[in-house]
């Protein structure tokens, strides 16, 4: 029940706070175009995507540390607790250092990796504060990990989301009243300073132990397994860092600065969303850890289908709304200059859905440590995403690397998921997983057609009326065919029934 009531209040918070944070993140990209300019906006978008690039040098450490303090935090032994956060601590020593010799070398490639571009700020500057804002990153955030190994994500949300919005209104302030973008990235930099100080005083407080400095070593059976793990997950970080990050790359490098301008306002809203809806997923990891200690398949196959379907119920709606206001959207934010052709968009929802449907089963991956059996898939599908994103890049422009992207996810979906992960841990079938995985795409897909369609059969002049009504009608549509495909199924069920015990509960009181 503990368990239980965690999760849902992580949820409740992960959900709050991020629409809030999103909406913000809005306000300041407006603002930061129409005082600096789209270049500037290019450059943040590009260096944002460098940097998030370099945290390769992670090497997935905290994933696997996190796994391991599952167990030693529901028995409460402290000294393995300690141990594992003074290794972490002295990892992300070690991690820092590399950030900063890999930054450096850097330097000295950014005219290659930015083009052509116009500002009135020094570039070389500009990309030293997104590194130093990088490396203090890693700053006492290390004692995050015993937070979320006691289901305690949303102290972290909370704490993160007063601090985001503070800075928000500072960025705004600079940018109003100063146009200055080298104190928007100090601005960003110091309230993630002050952030982590704030988590790491409510973690001395309520965990006293932590400030124990007698730590005895970490066993060397958890030392060898975390290195392991590590091991395996360079792999991973691999892959991720060239799925993720070479689109930039490719559309900076390709089509240039203004083409990766126009991505960065899209990205935003796609990254945004896709964020906030991973996040919900990402509050439950900790409650899957703990409940893989003590289920068998059968019930773990029970719980991971409520969780898929969820995952597709969330993802699979926000894509058909997406895909219907996204543009009077960008239209109303910062202008029709900036809009993708409605080709584009398609490949790129559909790239946000399938990167979504992801969350479910990654929720059980992180959560049984499953990182050395498929380490090398990773690297094969971001081989294939450069290499079919460059191509397509140069033949039919920005909408080939959004294709490049989706089509280089098959070998997971169709081999690493179902092999890996499915069988393992809950004895599911290669033909089930494959059949569930295709019903729900044909669904979404489905319904952003008659969504299309039903929209251009009715014209709207108003941007905002557009909007409201594009965004109802494809709610509407999308709900329509989830209970005519799925009502019938006991997941749908099982929501329901917990939908209603909701809605009568709040008639009582």
């Amino acid at each position: 029940m503990q368990r239980t009531k965690r999760s849902i209040t992580n949820v409740f918070v992960t959900l709050s706070t991020n629409a809030i944070i999103l909406v913000t993140a809005f306000i300041v990209q407006k603002i930061l175009i129409m005082k600096l300019g789209s270049d500037y906006n290019g450059i943040n978008g590009l260096f944002t995507s460098v940097i998030s690039m370099m945290s390769l040098t992670d090497l997935g450490i905290g994933s696997a540390i996190i796994y391991h303090l599952y167990r030693p935090a529901a028995n409460a032994d402290y000294d393995v607790i300690c141990s594992l956060l003074r290794f972490y601590r002295n990892s992300y020593i070690l991690i820092s250092i590399v950030v900063l010799i890999i930054g450096c070398v850097l330097l000295g490639f950014i005219p290659v990796i930015v083009g052509n571009v116009v500002i009135n700020d020094n570039i070389y500057l500009i990309f030293l504060l997104f590194l130093f804002d990088c490396l203090v990153s890693y700053f006492l955030s290390y004692k995050k990990s015993l937070l979320y190994a006691y289901q305690l994500n949303y102290v972290l949300d909370g704490i993160h989301f007063i601090y985001y919005i503070l800075q928000n209104a500072a960025q705004i302030f600079v940018l109003v009243y100063f146009q200055s973008f080298i104190l928007f990235l100090l601005l960003k930099t110091i309230c993630k300073i002050i952030e982590n100080i704030t988590i790491s005083v409510y973690i001395k407080k309520h965990y006293s132990f932590t400030g124990n400095r007698q730590v005895l070593p970490l066993a060397n059976d958890i030392r060898n397994d975390i290195f392991k793990k590590i091991k395996a997950l360079l792999f991973h970080r691999l892959g991720r860092l060239f799925i993720t990050g070479s689109d930039s790359l490719v559309i900076t490098g390709v089509l240039g600065i203004l083409q990766m301008s126009l991505y960065t306002n899209y990205h935003l809203i796609i990254g945004g969303i896709t964020a906030l809806l991973n996040k919900v997923f990402e509050t439950l990891t900790s409650s899957v850890g703990n409940f893989l200690l003590d289920s068998n398949k059968s019930e773990r196959y029970e719980t991971y289908r409520k969780i898929d379907f969820l995952n597709f119920w969330f993802f699979g709606c926000v894509s058909v709304v997406l895909y219907s206001v996204m543009q009077p959207f960008i239209c109303l934010w910062v202008g029709e200059k900036y809009l993708f052709g409605n080709i584009t968009l398609f490949f790129l929802v559909v790239n946000f859905y399938q990167e979504g449907m992801r969350a479910s089963i990654l929720t059980f991956k992180d959560a049984a440590g499953i990182y050395h059996e498929d380490r090398y898939i990773p690297v094969i599908e971001a081989s294939l995403n450069v290499i079919i994103s460059l191509v397509l890049a140069h033949q039919i422009g920005i909408t080939g690397v959004f294709i490049g992207t989706i089509v280089s996810s098959g070998i997971v979906y169709f081999y690493s998921y179902p092999k890996y992960v499915c069988k393992p841990l809950f004895n599911m079938s290669w033909l089930d997983y494959i059949r569930q995985t295709l019903k729900h795409l044909m669904t979404v897909v489905f319904c952003m057609w008659m969504v299309q369609f039903g929209i251009s059969m009715i014209p709207i002049g108003n941007l905002m009326v557009t909007i409201i009504f594009s965004g109802l009608i494809s709610i509407g549509i999308f709900h329509a065919f989830l209970i005519a495909f799925f009502g019938r199924g006991s997941e749908m069920k099982y929501f329901w029934n917990i939908l209603m015990k909701f809605i009568k509960r709040q008639k009582e009181v």
